[in-house]
């Protein structure tokens, strides 16, 4: 059984051990200690990183491992020029400090925002994930419910934060033999036999085998990001600490830059940014309605100059250029509003060459087969087809027009 410093303190960096066994598998070599300081993976908290250094010369810790017998194995990968450590040989340890204190204060932050939640919406918390990024706990509700107004959602964060500002103490204990029963937990444990309570202040008491800061205000920050349903539960995405201080950085600058080009101070921005999507969108309704007026005062020219089909209707075979590509869908609806139309036409685009192939509702050909036949992938209704080609053949499909054969 390894001896778990982490427990002993969270805050400990370096430390000196033994090598008390060693082992591989398909994921590498694994070092087992006899005392450790690297946290194994475990409760929704991420394992340690860092490195061993010994006799042979230095090697990174990539991955921490508890298995059933209280052995904490080490994944380890020498440096280049060094050996791994053998079984009885001493080593140093150090942790990577960035990361362990990230997870601490996103692990500590967990708790405040959990007991939050509890107290305010009566929900009961599942779990935690941290992830490289963002975080996020489970919440079952009261009465099924998988949503939270964003007022009480706000409520909570606002008495989080309002918590760290208190600064509680954080203490990590094993109550002695008795006492457990008597402890006002937030939920019961999961394990039967040394349970480990971590308590913040006087408010926030469960088990929890997890790393912690020694006080609230150590999280420094806490933003819930999102909450939304997942699997008859809410799932709630927050940060804490130094990520949520890079995330109001990041989203301060964004919406400084987009303030400046709007002309708007930041809080105005997103008043501005509104006008003008409203702006925008009455503009691409007025220019939709000229290209619909442009594509009906060109096709009677396109049909003046339309080869015959056999049964008397028309076929009108187009390239569009660069310029009228836009045109395409406008132009096509306009032929084939007339009777007897097939109208096979083409625009140059950035995947190829696109093809919009169209008929009048009065004929039979099936435009997909056509598509098929000029060499392009896509897809639609036997009426209107469009796709992109690398070089669309639109010769080969108005022969097949010409020929019956669509």
């Amino acid at each position: 059984m390894t001896r778990r410093l982490y427990f002993e303190d969270a805050f400990l960096r370096a430390f000196a051990s033994s090598v008390t066994a060693r082992r591989e598998d398909a994921a590498g070599a694994w070092l087992g200690l006899e005392a450790t300081a690297f946290y194994p993976e475990g409760g929704g908290q991420p394992w340690d990183t860092g490195t061993l250094s010994g006799p042979g010369g230095a090697c990174r810790v990539t991955e921490v491992r508890l298995d059933g017998d209280g052995v904490i194995w080490h994944r380890a990968e020498a440096a280049p020029g060094a050996r791994l450590p053998e079984t009885g040989e001493a080593v140093e340890g150090r942790i990577d400090w960035e990361r362990r204190f990230d997870h601490m204060q996103q692990h500590t932050g967990e708790h405040i925002l959990a007991n939050c939640v509890h107290r305010l919406a009566g929900g009961f918390i599942h779990g935690l994930h941290i992830g490289s990024e963002v975080s996020s706990i489970d919440v079952t509700l009261p009465g099924g419910e998988t949503r939270l107004p964003e007022e009480t959602l706000d409520e909570i964060e606002t008495l989080a934060n309002r918590r760290l500002a208190e600064d509680g103490d954080v203490v990590c204990r094993i109550p002695e033999p008795g006492e457990l029963a008597a402890l006002p937990l937030r939920k019961d444990p999961t394990v039967k036999e040394s349970v480990r309570v971590c308590a913040v202040g006087d408010y926030e008491m469960v088990a929890c085998g997890g790393t912690h800061l020694r006080s609230a205000a150590q999280v420094g920050l806490i933003k819930i990001l999102s909450a939304q349903p997942a699997r008859g539960k809410m799932r709630v995405f927050f940060l804490c600490g130094l990520r949520a201080a890079r995330y109001f950085q990041a989203c301060h600058r964004s919406l400084s830059r987009v303030g400046a080009m709007l002309n708007a101070g930041v809080e105005q921005a997103p008043e501005r940014l509104a006008a003008l999507q409203a702006q925008m969108g009455e503009a691409r309704r007025g220019l939709a309605a000229l290209r619909g007026r442009l594509a009906e005062a060109l096709a009677p020219g396109l049909t003046e100059t339309a080869g015959p089909l056999p049964d008397g209707g028309l076929l009108v075979s187009h390239r569009l250029d660069g310029e009228e590509s836009d045109l395409m869908e406008h132009l096509a609806q306009a032929l084939i509003a007339r009777p007897g139309i097939v109208a096979l036409l083409t625009a140059p685009s950035a995947d190829g060459e696109a093809c919009l192939f169209a008929r009048s509702q009065n004929r039979g050909e099936d435009m997909r087969e056509l598509l098929k036949q000029a060499g392009a992938r896509g897809g639609g209704r036997p009426d209107w087809a469009r796709g992109v080609a690398s070089a669309a053949d639109l010769d080969a499909a108005a022969a097949a027009v010409l020929s019956g054969g669509g």
